[in-house]
């Protein structure tokens, strides 16, 4: 299987999962608006996700696939893993249970108190997702060491089925909780159920003291990765009612090209890499599909930044203002996709080979960076510099790499793609004023990517040519 073809089966997974995500941040917002209620909600599933990025698409991911390829014994292997971070996600989850006010404490200190006590109701049920993710996090890296991505990049639908039913239900954030915990277990058990072909399980710790130490350094970077997220809601937190909700929801559409490419790309790549002696040229592929993939994306989520916010989040609850808001955030948002889809290539790099020492140092640059310009573009510009500050910190993140020379692409493939996403965009700035409405925004989407394929059509590019011919053999 080709990276593309391979990116591919895990895009589609992705988006469909993705299109039940959008509806269930439609029906959140309907239902609750940009206000105490969906803050609440949003503040006590930050940790559990926060989790979820370092063990399911960060250090799990990175550091297992290297070790399972190359172990002598895959059973004992994948078990030991299992049986020790089983034992410690209980515990996390007992502690939380014990002190649910550190949550709101560490990840919205400047949150009102009075409204805190909503969050650690919602914080108690949500930890049980913590266990939950871990298993789906190997089973999830077992798959994809055999190739197989279309089904872990599916499951995440359970977990959004289960939000959107729980809050269409009860029209409580406790429901939306009891939604994400209940869709979280079925998520673990389904991608367990397709695991149990490659692996048997054993109740052994043996081996796990040689898989730690890349763990703890991959975990590290991915930490210091997702300490973003931390000062993000917090600064967030000190901007009043609803600025957590907007970014939560800005960010959900900055994730969806994120998610859909630069994530599918960096995994499928790490899988191909992972055992290899020859990594340039996969690597070069790699950078080049994802430039193929998102450059467009990002281009398109800038331009269109309202009509798209308007045509998801608009409706119900979720009044002009905060329309408004989120599209400002989101436009903010739109410039780090580039930069983060090709920074996660070059950490995948470095895991495939088991080196974590320079991903670590990255990922601090990164969040170092994040923090210091969160502040400052906060006082500044409100929300939308937090989502700035993010941009900026992965445009730093990718000249780490780029002067070390590990990004390379193919520049043929690179012009064609920067063309057709510029000739895309300023048709789409040019009648932007004619997508009024629901059924015009829509409409735009479709005429972006209609005119970006056309024109790599009229260039002749290599990356379309593969694609058509991925398409052609699944018919």
């Amino acid at each position: 299987m080709s990276l593309l073809a391979g990116s591919l089966a895990f895009t589609t997974a992705t988006l469909l999962s993705r299109i039940l995500g959008l509806a269930r941040d439609m029906s959140l917002a309907a239902v609750y608006g940009a206000g105490a209620a969906l803050d609440a909600y949003m503040i006590s599933i930050i940790f559990p996700f926060f989790l979820r990025k370092i063990f399911g698409e960060g250090a799990m991911g990175s550091s297992f696939v290297p070790f399972y390829k190359t172990a002598d014994d895959r059973d004992t292997f994948t078990s030991s893993v299992v049986n020790t971070f089983l034992v410690v996600t209980l515990l996390i989850v007992a502690v939380v249970e014990i002190f649910p006010d550190l949550v709101p404490a560490v990840f919205s200190m400047g949150y009102p108190v009075r409204e805190r006590e909503k969050i650690e109701t919602l914080v108690r049920i949500t930890s049980v997702f913590i266990p939950e993710v871990f298993l789906w996090a190997v089973f999830y890296s077992v798959l994809n060491s055999h190739g197989k991505y279309f089904l872990p990049a599916l499951t995440p639908l359970f977990i959004n089925v289960g939000v959107i039913a729980g809050t269409l239900a009860g029209r409580d954030p406790v429901w939306s909780a009891v939604g994400f915990v209940i869709g979280g277990g079925v998520a673990a058990a389904v991608l367990g159920a397709a695991a149990s072909k490659y692996w048997r399980y054993r109740f052994t710790f043996r081996g796990i003291g040689k898989f730690m130490p890349a763990f703890l350094k991959a975990t590290g970077a991915m930490v210091a990765n997702q300490f973003n997220l931390l000062v993000d809601t917090n600064v967030a937190s000190f901007l009043g009612m609803g600025a957590i909700s907007s970014l939560q929801l800005a960010s959900r559409l900055y994730q969806l090209p994120l998610g859909l490419f630069g994530v599918a790309v960096s995994t499928v790549a790490l899988s191909v890499m992972s055992g290899e002696k020859e990594k340039a040229e996969r690597m070069k592929d790699a950078i080049t599909t994802a430039l193929f993939l998102t450059f467009p994306a990002a281009v398109g989520l800038f331009v269109l930044s309202k009509e798209m916010v308007f045509l998801i989040f608009g409706f119900g609850r979720f009044q002009q203002s905060a329309v408004n808001l989120t599209s400002e955030i989101l436009r903010m948002y739109s410039i780090g996709v580039v930069p983060y889809s090709l920074f996660y290539i070059a950490l995948r790099y470095h895991h495939s080979s088991k080196r974590m020492g320079i991903p670590l140092l990255a990922t601090f640059l990164v969040s170092g960076s994040n923090a210091v310009l969160d502040i400052l573009l906060a006082m500044w510009m409100g929300a939308a510099g937090i989502a700035l500050a993010t941009s900026i910190s992965g445009i730093l993140g990718l000249l780490f790499f780029t002067f070390r020379g590990e990004i390379t692409a193919s520049k043929a493939e690179s012009v064609k793609v920067a063309i057709s996403s510029a000739v895309m965009g300023t048709v789409l700035l040019a009648f932007r004023n004619s997508f009024r409405g629901r059924l015009m925004s829509a409409a735009a989407v479709l005429i972006g990517v209609g005119i970006y394929f056309a024109c790599l059509w009229i260039l002749r590019s290599e990356k379309l040519k593969e694609l058509k011919v991925i398409i052609y053999r699944r018919r």
